[in-house]
């Protein structure tokens, strides 16, 4: 991950706008970061870091990020371009902060925003818009969270040495943030779980196996009889113990004796019922006959009760048959008396009709008008008016005719009037259209002015097209040339950083060599002969030869190893070379677009636009002409067309003058034939429902005479049927006749009553009912001794059946008790199994090392490698870091302890022991060795950057220079290092810088050369 542009607003002290350029420091890899204390230098760390990931890399409250210098109002917010991964990225951030209400007083929360933009030449494409989702994608991209981030690429003032100088358990907690051992954790604690969930098993097997022979226990106990006499109730714990050691076997051996015995019981019961079964049979069958014969008894006196009301049935039957014979003159007559009052019923709704229709026509003749309709009129009078109504209908329908003449002349004069009021609306029209044509010409003649303009402005919008494009294409390729610079950049720290590795390890075996030398001169040493060290003849001690001897191939093997990676090394530095080169003329042609490739594009295709517009305006010339042309040939069709609709408008208004002077004579004809006022064609409608009234009663008038003809010939039949019967009027055989149904029923009643009587007499002298005693046989003693035995027999089926219920349930818990004791057994052997491995893995176990803790052991072992690389170069080889396995009681934090190797004294001792100038070096080389440790562990991560903030004073000007030394070589592999410090000494070494400068209305941060810089 690399910065390349860092800027501020309303962000602590920084109140006004401020932008950190870093690109332009990248050239010189090493620059100063400097002010007065308290101005805010170390607070574009905490802008980097809280663009990055919303959190600020010191103690700072990240909810009191707001400026107190900037305007209430206004937003504080951070952007930050970096590049990582081979792609450019914007992250911008605004921190939650409290701003005035809109409306009325008081302020109101305003919550972090965040968004992410992915940069692709001059387009931004945005990736992510919360706040959450905008850290989790920089952790994806730059391969670091943001504690790895803290303690990799900055390095807040008095914190780096936190690895170094920290505790055991403090260091364990610090490393499980920059390096991701959960899982091994979490493994921990999975085996743990496993384990107790097998100790759970195992304690619910065990109950179960107990549960089991309880079970057994209360199966048996309805069957095991009561205890003998004076032994005193078991205890519980003696209860327990005795369902632990029950036998299951012994107890299903004593239940089959019991089911046997039960089984012989329920025999002998059922052997009792059915005898009872039998004699309250036989006792019934005695009991039902004597209630036969009650029964027929009763029915007889029932029936010798109702003999009165069946002789009274046998005389209305009698007098209902001889009315029957006297029914068809009956009839006769009331069917002609119904005919004749429903004549007369109609014929007075049909004057009350001729009534309402006569009222309501028009124009009658005098003989309808005279006619009375307050009875029924004569048939002469009827047809006379009936023939005047038809000659009126003549009359009207010929008057008729001409008030349809009339209305045709209306029409036509509408007609005329619409057509006459439409030539005038399209003559309207027409004017309009011709106006709007008129400003339309207008308009395309200005336009083509506007064309013709456009057309002699082209050759210079070409020109500054073409300009803006070769900037625009000069700052996007800068784009490429700086990714490129990086990877040459990334390629010689490689290389350099093999170099330094092939450097470390001839001088390692340099240094081993010059250890064995004295073993080399002492196998050259003879007794007498002098020493070619001391001179003395006498060698008491000679030294001898070590394992770890170093022979002359092997120096002069690592020396070639040495030499390529020097010419790598140095191929690779002029590769960073021609990049820059490229990249600064790239940068040069861009001019001031290298700054903001999206402006120098945007510029580009605003100039582009306008020359399109411009050739597009310019190639519509000659269309413009055209319309013009155009437009006039309507003009003068629309003139024609508004002339043309004026003649027509005069003619159609004439035509409807004369059409309305026409239909009024013939008004004037109908009223002073049927008065003013009266429509003929109404009046003809209104004399149609009096014809019919009229011609009703004509009708109906000699239907009611041949009626009252009919009646009186029924009448006279039936007065003479009257005479010959025994019924004295027509009241008296209406009230003898009967329907047939009536007659059907009664005489039915009659034939069921002698038949039951019949039938009675013959059950009563039947010979099974002789013989039975006076009182009824008594049945409850022989029903009581039936229910005695079938309940004797049901409590024996149901002890039999409990009893094989029993056997059932302990052959089954028998054989789940048998399964069960297999199962605890590889229960056991499993629980503890795992109870170890939990143990072990949990450090509760020797040799008490946690999982986790022997990772970040490892981990740690890495980082002291990488460390002791530069620590060596830093202290000339004085001091390398060691891991200590020391711990606490019982071995606790075992395993992460920290001791340094003092090479003057050969004897390790603690870190503490150090003077802050080595407290510092070391915590510098351990700072960089986790720096290390992290890349090489995060997948593909480049470490672009290095901020330190302070601890530069601790440092003698000669410790100063190889502090400073080693922050040279990691600007030559490519880092872009700042370092924050108020050392005077450094400006002298650090040639650019940004200097910060403290005011009342807050800080400025602006790019520098070092005022004493050479």
């Amino acid at each position: 991950m690399k910065p390349h542009h860092l800027r501020m607003e309303a962000f602590g002290p920084y109140a006004e706008p401020t932008a950190i350029n870093f690109d332009a420091l990248s050239d010189e890899g090493l620059f100063l970061i400097h002010g007065s204390t308290g101005a805010g230098k170390t607070f574009l760390l905490d802008a980097l870091c809280f663009a990055l990931y919303g959190e600020v890399s010191g103690d700072r409250n990240v909810k009191a990020l707001k400026s107190d210098h900037a305007d209430p109002a206004a937003v504080p917010r951070v952007s930050l371009v970096f590049s990582c991964g081979g792609g450019r990225y914007r992250v911008e951030r605004s921190p939650a902060y409290t701003a005035p209400k809109a409306r009325g007083s008081g302020f109101t929360e305003k919550a972090s925003q965040a968004v992410l933009f992915r940069l692709n030449g001059s387009e931004a494409e945005p990736i992510a818009s919360r706040t959450a989702e905008v850290s989790r994608e920089v952790e994806q991209l730059v391969g670091l969270n943001a504690a790895q981030f803290r303690q990799v690429i900055l390095l807040p003032q008095g914190r780096f040495a936190e690895v170094l100088r920290a505790k055991a358990d403090e260091r364990e907690a610090l490393l499980k943030t920059l390096f991701d051992t959960v899982a091994f954790e979490q493994a921990g604690f999975w085996l743990e779980d496993q384990a107790k969930a097998a100790r759970l098993e195992l304690a619910e097997r065990n109950r179960a196996q107990e549960q089991l022979r309880r079970q057994a226990v209360q199966a048996w106990s309805p069957f095991a009889g009561p205890p003998a006499a004076g032994d005193a109730p078991p205890q519980p714990e003696e209860k327990d113990r005795a369902d632990e050691a029950v036998d299951l076997d012994h107890l299903l051996a004593q239940m089959a004796a019991v089911v046997d015995a039960t089984a012989q019981r329920l025999q002998q019961a059922t052997a009792a019922l059915t005898a009872a079964q039998a004699a309250q049979a036989e006792q019934q069958r005695l009991a039902d006959r004597w209630d036969r014969r009650a029964a027929a008894a009763a029915k007889r006196s029932e029936l010798e009760g109702k003999r009165e009301l069946v002789d009274d049935y046998r005389q209305r039957l009698r007098r209902a048959e001889r009315a029957e014979d006297l029914r068809p003159s009956v009839e006769a007559q009331l069917a002609a008396q119904a005919d004749l009052n429903q004549l007369q019923d109609q014929i007075q709704a049909q004057l009350r009709a001729a009534i309402r229709a006569r009222d309501g026509a028009q124009g009658l003749p005098q003989p309808v008008l005279l006619l009375d309709l307050m009875a029924l009129p004569g048939l002469e009078a009827l047809d006379a008016a009936r023939n005047a109504l038809a000659s009126r209908r003549a009359e009207l329908t010929a008057l008729a005719r001409r008030a349809a003449e009339a209305a045709q002349e209306r029409d036509a004069a509408a007609a005329a009037t619409r057509l006459a009021a439409a030539a005038e609306a399209q003559q309207a029209r027409d004017c309009l259209a011709r106006d709007a044509l008129q400003q339309q010409w207008q308009a395309v003649s200005d336009a083509g002015e506007r064309a013709r303009s456009a057309r002699d402005q082209l050759d210079g919008l070409r020109r500054a097209a073409g300009e803006a494009r070769d900037r625009a294409q000069a700052a996007e390729a800068l784009l490429a040339a700086q990714t490129r610079e990086q990877q040459a950049i990334a390629a010689k720290n490689d290389a350099d950083g093999a170099c330094n590795r092939s450097q470390a390890a001839l001088l390692e075996l340099r240094r081993r060599q010059i250890a064995g030398m004295a073993a080399r001169l002492a196998a050259g040493l003879e007794e007498g002969g002098a020493c070619p060290v001391c001179g003395s003849p006498h060698h008491p001690a000679p030294a001898q030869p070590q394992g770890d001897a170093v022979a002359d191939a092997a120096i002069t093997a690592a020396e070639r190893q040495l030499n390529t990676a020097s010419a790598a090394a140095q191929a690779a530095a002029a590769a960073v070379a021609t990049a820059r080169g490229e990249r600064k003329a790239l940068q040069d042609k861009a001019g001031a677009a290298a700054d903001d490739p999206l402006a120098a594009r945007a510029a580009a295709t605003t100039a582009a636009e306008a020359l399109q517009a411009a050739q597009a305006l310019a190639a519509q010339l000659e269309g413009f002409q055209e319309q013009i042309r155009e437009h006039e040939r309507q003009l003068q069709l629309l003139q024609g067309a508004i002339q043309s609709a004026s003649t027509q408008q005069a003619l159609q208004a004439q035509a409807a003058a004369d059409a309305a002077r026409r239909a009024e004579q013939i008004r004037a004809e109908l009223a002073g034939a049927l008065g003013e006022g009266v429509d003929p064609r109404a009046a003809l409608l209104t004399l149609a429902p009096l014809e019919a009234a009229l011609k009703q009663l004509a009708g109906n008038g000699q239907a009611c005479s041949s009626a009252e003809a009919r009646l009186e010939q029924a009448a006279a039949r039936l007065a003479r049927e009257l005479a010959g019967s025994e019924f004295g009027d027509l009241a008296a055989v209406q009230g003898a006749l009967q329907p047939e149904s009536w007659r059907q029923r009664l005489a039915e009643r009659i034939e069921a009553f002698g038949k039951a009587l019949i039938e009675v007499e013959g059950l009563l002298a039947s010979a099974d009912l002789a013989g039975l005693p006076e009182q009824r046989p008594d049945t409850g003693a022989a029903q009581q001794a039936v229910t005695l035995a079938d309940a004797s027999r049901t409590a024996a089926v149901e002890r039999h059946s409990e009893a094989r219920g029993a056997r059932s349930a302990l052959e089954r818990l028998a054989e789940e008790h048998r399964r069960g004791a297999a199962a605890l057994a590889a229960t056991q052997e499993r629980a503890r199994l795992l109870s170890a491995v939990a143990d072990r893995c949990t450090g509760r176990a020797a040799p008490y090392i946690s999982l986790q803790r022997w990772v970040l052991s490892a981990y740690l072992a890495e980082i002291c490698r990488y460390a002791n690389q530069r620590l060596e170069l830093m202290t000339s080889g004085r001091y390398q870091l060691r891991l200590s396995d020391e711990g606490g009681r019982g071995g606790r934090n075992a395993g992460l302890g920290l001791r340094v190797l003092d090479a003057y004294t050969g004897e390790e001792r603690e870190v503490s022991s150090l003077s802050g100038g080595e407290t510092f070096q070391a915590s510098l080389a351990l700072a960089l060795g986790v720096a290390d440790t992290v890349q090489a562990h995060a997948g593909g991560v480049h470490l672009d950057a290095l901020f330190i903030d302070e601890g530069f004073g601790s440092l003698d000007p000669d410790n100063l220079q190889l502090a400073m030394d080693e922050l040279d070589r990691l600007r030559d592999g490519g880092r872009m290092i700042g370092v924050i410090s108020h050392v005077g000494g450094l400006k002298e070494r650090i040639r650019v810088g940004i200097a910060i400068t403290a005011g009342e209305t807050g800080s400025r941060a602006t790019l520098c050369r070092t005022a004493t810089a050479s």
